[in-house]
């Protein structure tokens, strides 16, 4: 003990106020990204799965999205950002590509800001077609289940989309690579 306390009387001892832990690399973050990533994935299946099932009950024939999109384009019913989104739909499963494409080049940001937009444009579409579904038009009526299961994939992609850009900010080893 004598040789302890010797040596303690010998050290410098500096107070330097509150201790403040260095942010440290957490094992998370990578099982964030994975999270993320899958809730994501899911919500890009979802919504798309959703896109090819009945939106419109016309008499005894039932016609996806793309279907309706279609019909709507040709008789210039929508106009403005509305039209904008009808006209682009058919191009929904090439756009659902893009994000996948980005988190392969591990584009995190990329493919996240990618989910959300696409996202927000597909719940866009569903929900309008929703929110329109209590009138019903000379036997034409809004089959709820083809909206509904996109809303809801689109809701997934958005968050999880969120969720893979709000990952990587705070990934601290993020700093450490150029053009993460």
């Amino acid at each position: 003990m004598t040789n302890v306390t010797g040596f303690l009387r010998s050290v410098i001892i500096l107070d330097t106020g509150a201790v403040m832990h260095a942010p440290v690399n957490r094992p998370s973050t990578r099982l964030d990204r994975v999270a993320a990533l899958i809730f994501s994935g899911a919500g890009l299946v979802l919504a798309l799965v959703g896109s090819f099932l009945p939106w419109v009950v016309s008499g005894q024939v039932r016609r996806s999205s793309y279907a309706v999109t279609g019909m709507i384009d040709r008789l210039g019913i929508a106009d403005g950002v509305v039209g904008s989104l009808v006209a682009g739909w058919p191009l929904i499963g090439l756009l659902c590509a893009a994000p996948v494409v980005a988190a392969l080049l591990r584009r995190w940001v990329i493919a996240g800001t990618m989910g959300v937009l696409l996202g927000i444009a597909m719940a866009a579409v569903s929900l309008a077609l929703l929110a329109v579904s209590g009138d019903s038009a000379v036997g034409v009526q809004v089959d709820p289940i083809g909206p509904s299961v996109t809303s809801a994939g689109a809701m997934l992609l958005t968050v999880g989309g969120a969720w893979l850009i709000v990952g990587v900010w705070r990934d601290p080893a993020r700093r450490m690579r150029p053009n993460g």
